[in-house]
């Protein structure tokens, strides 16, 4: 293996998957949740809830829960239902378009604005950045090339200097809204550090984007190649919520997680040794035909529907599930009033380990 890389157990099957996902006793985060083996100085700047274990993770995750209970949301509901006609209708009225950038990412990222409280002078330069954070996990992107790195470089920067400002504004004169409540929380009788408010903070904005946002892309593909779907979806509203657990089955945005064993025990037959790193394939466990009939095919009636798309529950379990599903609801609701067809060009992946992410795609839809 290379420099700073492990050899690894591949988790593929739903059932193993899980199993990692619910025992952080025995196959922790804080160890690293990806393939290499960083070092403790790496690891300490990068903290955040990804690589917290319980019992810090279940005292931060409370606190940052607090933003996405069906209450708060429910509070947004209406305004996302606004925003997402707004998007919707603006792209339906052209008849085309990009659907990336004139569809998919508004909505989650104006969506995780409000939430943060984050002022409407700082939102096109937070929606830049983290396109281009993106773009730097797409190993065919520009970004990521000697010349185009420092791209990426400067928007992380950029991204953590917005944080340092809202820490310092929460501070003086703290709102109703999540990072308010961040700034001002104790965890073992100490208030989070500037740094791990920071991760936090580009935590929110990266994830609270992506994973939405390629999930969106991914349905619009997903319907163009499924056209009886779409249709179904059209003349049966009722259908969309059992459909919103096929777009996020089908296109799971997150690959993949690790962890490390932190005891010799067996997984799914096989010996784990203590200090053994594991990945957790959530796109494989999304197709394993012993928990879905069928898996390969697009099925928005599909029911019951345990896929992992927001992780195999557990301490780690995505806090934006609730948030994801309103927001694709709230877009796909008012696709469904206004289109009759949808067709899509050939979409532009991102070349990544990580994201199953769309970075283009020509789309063209039929008004009612």
């Amino acid at each position: 293996m290379g420099e700073g890389r492990r050899g690894f157990w591949a988790i593929t099957r739903h059932e193993d998957v899980m199993s990692v996902s619910r025992n952080p006793d025995l196959f922790c985060s804080g160890k690293g949740i990806g393939m290499g083996d960083p070092p403790a100085d790496v690891l300490e700047l990068t903290a955040a809830l990804p690589l917290m274990d319980p019992p810090r993770l279940t005292t931060v995750r409370r606190v940052v829960s607090g933003a996405f209970t069906p209450k708060r949301v429910a509070q947004l509901k209406l305004r996302i239902d606004a925003q997402a006609a707004r998007i919707v209708d603006e792209f339906v009225e052209r008849g085309e378009g990009e659907v990336v950038q004139d569809l998919s990412r508004k909505l989650p990222i104006w969506t995780i604005s409000e939430m943060l409280g984050i002022p409407e002078s700082m939102r096109d330069q937070l929606s830049s950045v983290a396109e281009v954070l993106f773009a730097a996990e797409d190993h065919d992107s520009e970004v990521r090339t000697d010349n185009g790195g420092t791209a990426a470089l400067k928007a992380g920067m950029d991204l953590h200097r917005m944080a340092r400002t809202l820490i310092k504004d929460r501070r003086s004169d703290p709102g109703d809204d999540i990072f308010s409540a961040l700034v001002h929380t104790d965890v073992d009788a100490e208030p989070l550090s500037d740094q791990i408010l920071r991760n936090i903070f580009s935590l929110f904005i990266t994830a609270g984007n992506d994973t939405t946002k390629n999930t969106t892309t991914h349905a619009f593909k997903l319907f163009c190649d499924n056209p009886d779907q779409w249709l179904h979806l059209v003349s049966d509203r009722n259908a969309l919520g059992s459909a919103i657990e096929e777009m996020i089955r089908c296109a799971t945005p997150v690959i993949r997680f690790g962890r490390t064993a932190t005891t010799d025990t067996v997984l799914g037959g096989v010996d784990i040794a203590e200090g053994d790193a594991v990945v957790m394939y959530y796109e494989s466990a999304n197709r394993d035909e012993s928990v879905f009939e069928d898996s390969e095919n697009f099925d928005i009636t599909r029911n019951p529907n345990p896929h992992v798309g927001f992780g195999g529950g557990g301490p780690h379990f995505c806090l934006g599930a609730h948030l994801a599903r309103l927001e694709l609801s709230a877009l796909f609701a008012r696709l469904a009033e206004r289109v009759t067809a949808i067709e899509t060009g050939e979409p532009s992946y991102i070349v990544s380990d990580f994201f199953n992410g769309i970075k283009g795609m020509p789309a063209w839809v039929a008004a009612r």
